[in-house]
Formats: C-alpha cells, structure tokens, sequence
C-alpha cells in the first residue's frame, strides 16, 4: 500500500495540470455551485434510489466506527481536518469489496457510471469545521446529496461569496477548486454521500485529466483499505 498523500505529491506537474484544467473550465469565471440536471445528469439515477442509499448508509453507522481522515491521509488531514469521517467506497476506479455488501446502492452506481472517479460517505460531527482551503485536483468536479441533515442550525458550505445548506435527498454539484469552507454548529451529524466525476473538459485537456487519474490508481488502495479497517470490532 502507498505511503503517504496523493493530494501534496508532485505539486509542479499538479501546478501545471490544474492550470490547464482549470483554463479549459473557464478559468475565475466558472461557476462554484451547479445544478446537477446540467452538469451530472447521471445522478438521477442515484437520487431515484435514495431510501435504499440512505438506509444503507443509516446501518453501515450503526454496524462500524468509520474512520477519520487523519487516519490515512495525515498530511491532507493536517491541512484540512483530522476529524473528518470518510468512507471510501470506490476510488480512483477501484471498489471496496466490502461496499458490495455494506452500500451496494453507491457502490453499482460508481462501477456502472463511467465518468465516476471517486464515491464515499462524508460524516461532519457537531463542532467539526474544514476550514478554509482548496481541493488540490482540478480534473474533478464534486457532486454531494445529503444524507442526514440537521435542521436546526443546519450545516451549509462556503465557495468564495456563494452558499449551500444542505437538504436529504438534494443533490448539487460544487466546484471545490474554488476556495471553500464548511461549518457545522448544529448539534448532530451532516452526513452526505459524496461522488466525484471528470469536470467536463476540451478533447485536448480531457485527454490529459483521464491520463492523470490513471496515474492517481496506485493511490486507491490506502483510502480504500482504511474504509475497511473496524475500529468498533478491532477494540
């Protein structure tokens, strides 16, 4: 397994890269927050399923303690959050074998979808912020659909001057190369399900961004294996 953070290595080659990505998208004039009907109609599919995604994702957390980000991306982690719960069902093109029984919904959605990169549960316990920052790859854009959802002070994110709040069943997508935090002052759990796909790009640059991600695979098996590891079971 890798050692180390897929999301700080080779920051000259992602310098350049980005760049290009982010020329093709529209440079500073594109837009942060998106609907999904336009940008990833795929996600219908995904959406019409959501009482057997939620469920799933509901027993999952009642069966296993899922892991915090500092756990295997302590570098990234440092930067953004330690606390952040994440649950890797299929990454950079390679599945959890365990998401086939644990959140078989997600996880054929992923497999079936082909501009699908990475799918998994997002878990933001009360008092538990990501601070500002920017995703480090450009290649991808960000689709999230709430799962559970406070409704009392209801967590939102923040992408430059715009704002989401999120709603269960929603879905939207965001541009998170765009500068962008995330609050949460309620006093339970945000917990989304979150999929990223190829940004739509030129032939040239989405060449490029596919040549890329293939190169980013060696990564997957230190954010997969982690989705696996129980600490519930292993205590």
């Amino acid at each position: 397994m890798m050692k180390g953070s897929v999301s700080v290595n080779s920051p000259r080659i992602r310098a350049v890269t980005n760049w290009v990505f982010l020329r093709a998208a529209g440079g500073a004039q594109r837009p942060r927050i998106m609907s999904p009907e336009q940008f990833f109609p795929e996600a219908r599919r995904l959406e019409a399923r959501f009482p057997a995604l939620k469920a799933e994702v509901e027993e999952l957390l009642l069966r296993r303690e899922i892991p915090r980000y500092g756990t295997f991306d302590p570098v990234r982690a440092a930067q953004v959050s330690e606390d952040w719960k994440l649950y890797y069902a299929y990454m950079f093109g390679q599945p959890n074998e365990l998401a086939r029984t644990e959140l078989p919904t997600l996880l054929e959605f992923a497999e079936s979808t082909p501009n699908v990169v990475n799918a998994f549960v997002s878990i933001l316990e009360p008092g538990v912020p990501l601070p500002s920052h920017r995703d480090p790859y450009a290649g991808v854009l960000r689709y999230h659909l709430g799962i559970r959802v406070p409704t009392v002070k209801p967590p939102r994110i923040r992408l430059e001057d715009e704002y989401y709040t999120w709603k269960e069943g929603e879905g939207v997508v965001l541009d998170v190369n765009h500068e962008h935090e995330v609050t949460n002052e309620s006093d339970q759990s945000r917990i989304i399900v979150i999929v990223d796909f190829h940004r739509p790009l030129g032939f040239l640059a989405g060449l490029l961004n596919r040549y890329m991600l293939r190169k980013k695979r060696k990564w997957a098996p230190q954010f997969v294996e982690a989705s696996r590891y129980d600490v519930m079971h292993a205590a």
